[in-house]
């Protein structure tokens, strides 16, 4: 069995509330509010048919 010292414990705390921090931000970026010229380009891209947009195997075919 594998020896658990005090020091690798306090340093997976520590890497884990960096990652709790990092999610914090990503949760609270989400109540920004977007730039009207943004918001209409979003409504002007769900006007589009899907046909018209590139499948996620072109693109990468395009970057491979």
């Amino acid at each position: 069995m594998e020896m658990v010292t005090l020091q690798k414990i306090n340093e997976n705390v520590l890497s884990l509330k960096k990652e709790l921090e990092d999610i914090k931000e990503i949760l609270e970026e989400g109540t920004l509010d977007l730039r009207d010229g943004v918001k209409l380009q979003i409504k002007e891209s769900r006007k589009r048919p899907l046909k018209e947009f590139k499948t996620q195997k072109e693109i990468e075919k395009k970057f491979s």
